[in-house]
């Protein structure tokens, strides 16, 4: 079978095509909006054109498009002539990319957590194996490189995303002074590869229960992997105690303990997990994946029932998010289309407020101010045709900061509490350093979305503005009902406590941090606001106390010898 492959495959680079021998006849050739592939294709393409164009050369029987979130395919993919396969991989960050976008496949494939929660608008996503795999040409034993490190971290260190995962650092970084412990990010390739051979162990938590990346590469580089024993993958690759530890948060310091001061069996099991690191290489399982694609009939492609204002939404979210600039500027065209041909669909105003607001953001230099008029244009307009929406108010809201607007925003965000409607969810406006708008993403890819998600974010960013103007009673009673609508965030409470000093009721508002300390994961701010309140209230051992143990916590962090600093100095 002939496969033309575009996108990340296994999310490792091109390494697991290029270093792909079939032993069952397969042929796999690349494909790129960029100029990178074997065969390129232009923004404006067809599937069908570009099918065509290539079979000149080498006929192509499946189109397999890797991470499609990311790196969409040519266009009109629902009518391309031959079998057509996705691979997904962050589904939970790009549900509002895929809902619809994915039914124009006849196949679709994710992690096994997708595959039994997940329920795509026309498509069906299954699970055959895990969709990453170490990239060989960087990921190996390298003999000279000393273990002088005894637990490595290396990866996203936002606790917003990866809250579970952070909370689970905090424990080990509590370990540091009796152990070599370093978390960092920003490595790549043979750096990032060294920064593993250096461990005794690798910490590793997946934030959907699967076989990610750094497990491949961990057992590649010859490094003891730990992973959450809820993992709803690894029991298929590796045994427990065998090639990998598997922890749950109450185990895992007493086992890292272990490992540790036992270093021939730690050694045993990590030299065990490396020797089942090439046959879980992508290139050496990329045959039996090419075997049961081979198997697999074309599907419905439900896509092209949609009605034709779904098609175009869906176009536009699907070329959005391309890392390619021309996929980009097709989104734009579509958008500024179909607003004309739909100016009564909120969906299409959001966007188009959205478009505008990335270029503010991002300095554009053209009319700014005219700019600026159009964006709020767009989301005014929104909110009348979609009143009840939760999410059209929040997005005005957030322009309205964005064009310093406090009180319009003031009054946006009073409406999102008198809201009923999740409608237009995929269209929020936020980062991935906002934990509303992570909680909210999260919710509407599992089919969990609810309007106290929404209206807690609101009630948060009121008592914030409340505080801001000196209306003590009204920020407390918002930073209450936030709290209400959503259990678990911090930011809140830190709010509910300002407010309460400037009340004068110090003891109310220590209690207030403190009890959501444990919500928080390496917040430096949170921490030292803790300590003030212990300070206020005439708990000097305790200020003493957690000053030192943020101290060490913070020291595990190749960059964060400031903050570290900062806790050393409070403790003086």
């Amino acid at each position: 079978m002939n496969v033309l492959s575009m996108g990340l495959p296994f999310g490792a680079g091109q390494a697991p095509v290029q270093l792909f021998h079939s032993q069952r006849g397969h042929t796999v050739r690349t494909l790129a909006a960029d100029g990178t592939g074997d065969f390129d294709f232009e923004a404006g393409e067809t599937a069908a054109d570009v099918v065509a164009r290539v079979a000149q050369d080498w006929q192509p029987d499946v189109l397999l498009c890797w991470l499609p979130e990311m790196y969409p395919p040519p266009l009109c993919v629902e009518e391309c002539p031959i079998k057509t396969v996705a691979a997904v991989s962050d589904w939970n960050v790009y549900y509002a990319q895929l809902e619809h976008n994915l039914s124009r496949y006849d196949v679709v494939l994710t992690d096994r957590l997708g595959a039994e929660s997940i329920r795509f608008p026309g498509a069906m996503p299954r699970y055959f194996q895990p969709m990453y795999s170490q990239n060989t040409l960087f990921h190996k034993k390298i003999p000279e490189v000393e273990k002088d490190l005894d637990v490595v971290f290396v990866g996203n260190l936002n606790p917003v995303v990866h809250h579970d995962r952070a909370r689970c650092m905090e424990r080990i970084a509590g370990l540091a002074g009796r152990y070599r412990i370093l978390f960092a990010t920003n490595h790549w390739d043979e750096a990032y590869a060294r920064l593993l051979n250096r461990a005794r162990i690798v910490f590793n938590h997946s934030i959907r229960r699967e076989m990610n990346l750094r497990c491949f590469e961990t057992l590649a580089c010859g490094s003891l992997l730990f992973l959450e024993e809820d993992n709803l993958e690894v029991g298929d690759w590796l045994r427990d105690r065998g090639e990998v530890v598997l922890y749950t948060a109450e185990n895992l310091v007493e086992l890292v303990e272990h490992y540790l001061g036992q270093p021939d069996e730690a050694e045993r099991i990590a030299q065990q997990g490396h020797e089942k690191a090439e046959a879980l290489a992508g290139e050496n399982r990329l045959d039996a994946l090419l075997d049961w694609l081979e198997e697999q009939p074309m599907g419905e492609r439900a896509f092209r029932e949609l009605p034709e204002e779904e098609r175009a939404l869906a176009e536009v979210m699907q070329y959005a998010s391309s890392l390619v600039a021309a996929q980009r500027a097709h989104a734009e065209a579509v958008l500024a289309e179909a607003a004309r041909h739909y100016p009564n669909k909120p969906e299409f105003r959001l966007a188009a407020g959205s478009v505008l607001l990335d270029k503010l953001v991002a300095g554009i230099d053209e009319d700014r101010a005219g700019m600026t008029r159009s964006m709020l244009e767009h989301f005014y307009r929104a909110c009348s045709l979609a009143p009840e929406a939760g999410v059209t108010w929040l997005d005005l809201a957030f322009a309205c900061r964005l064009a310093d607007a406090p009180d319009p925003e003031m009054r946006c965000l009073e409406k999102v509490l008198t809201t009923t409607s999740c409608a237009c969810g995929g269209l929020l406006l936020g980062s991935t350093s906002d934990p509303y708008y992570v909680a909210w993403r999260k919710a509407v890819a599992v089919g969990e979305a609810r309007q106290e998600i929404l209206q807690a974010a609101a009630a948060r960013r009121l008592a914030e503005l409340r505080l801001g103007r000196g209306e003590l009673d009204d920020a407390v009673a918002y930073a209450q009902h936030s709290i209400d609508w959503l259990p678990g965030i911090p930011a809140p409470h830190r709010t509910l406590a300002k407010a309460l000093v400037e009340q004068g009721d110090v003891s109310a508002a220590k209690e207030a941090l403190e009890a959501s300390l444990p919500l928080s994961a390496f917040d430096a701010d949170h921490r030292k606001e803790v300590i003030s309140a212990y300070t206020a209230c005439g708990m000097q051992d305790e200020a003493r106390g957690l000053a030192e143990e943020s101290a060490r916590l913070f020291s595990v962090f190749e960059d964060k010898e400031d903050v570290a600093d900062s806790f050393v100095r409070l403790t003086q």
